[in-house]
C-alpha cells in the first residue's frame, strides 16, 4: 500500500484584517472553553482554579517620546532681558524654585524644564547665572506638582510681560 500524493503549495500570508479575526475567534473559543471548564467543575463540586492573567506582547515596539524642544515646542523659547516686568518676574521666580529645591536641585529641575519643553537652553541660562546671585536655602528634595504648576505661571507671566 503506497501513501497518497500530495502537492505542496507555499501557504499564501492572510491579509492582517483576516489574521486579527482568526486570532479574535480563537480567543473567543478560548474564553467559552475556560468557562465550560469553571462550570463543569463547579458543578462537580471541585475547586476552581482562577484564570492567570495574561498580558498581550506590545504589537508596535514602544519607543521613548521625544523630547518637546527636539519638535521645536518650547513654551518660552527666549526672555526680553531689557523688560523691567521679565526681569522682576524671572528673579521672584529663580527665589521661587531655590526656595523649594535649593542649589542643589535648581540645576536639575531647570534641565527637566528644558526636556519637557517649558523652557529654552537660552532661558536656562539665564535662570541659572540669576541663580548664582542669589542666597536662598531650599525647604524640599523635591517640586510638588503645585510647584511645577506655580513655575508655569510664571513662564505664563514672562509671556504676557513680552506682548
Amino acid at each position: 500500500m503506497g501513501f497518497p500524493k500530495f502537492s505542496f503549495t507555499p501557504a499564501q500570508p492572510l491579509p492582517n484584517d483576516q489574521l486579527k479575526r482568526i486570532l479574535e475567534k480563537l480567543e473567543s473559543i478560548e474564553r467559552e472553553l475556560l468557562l465550560l471548564k469553571r462550570r463543569v467543575a463547579e458543578l462537580e463540586g471541585k475547586p476552581v482554579q482562577p484564570r492567570p492573567l495574561r498580558v498581550p506582547e506590545p504589537q508596535t515596539p514602544i519607543s521613548k517620546p521625544v523630547p518637546a524642544k527636539d519638535v521645536g515646542m518650547v513654551l518660552l523659547p527666549h526672555v526680553d532681558v531689557g523688560n523691567v516686568r521679565v526681569i522682576e518676574t524671572l528673579l521672584d521666580w529663580v527665589q521661587f524654585m531655590l526656595s523649594k529645591v535649593g542649589h542643589e536641585g535648581f540645576d536639575d529641575l531647570v534641565n527637566y524644564y528644558v526636556e519637557i519643553g517649558w523652557i529654552s537652553d537660552e532661558v536656562a541660562e539665564i535662570l541659572r547665572r540669576y541663580a548664582k546671585g542669589m542666597n536662598v536655602e531650599g525647604t524640599q528634595a523635591y517640586m510638588l506638582p503645585e510647584d511645577h504648576t506655580k513655575s508655569l505661571d510664571y513662564i505664563t507671566r514672562i509671556q504676557e510681560a513680552m506682548r
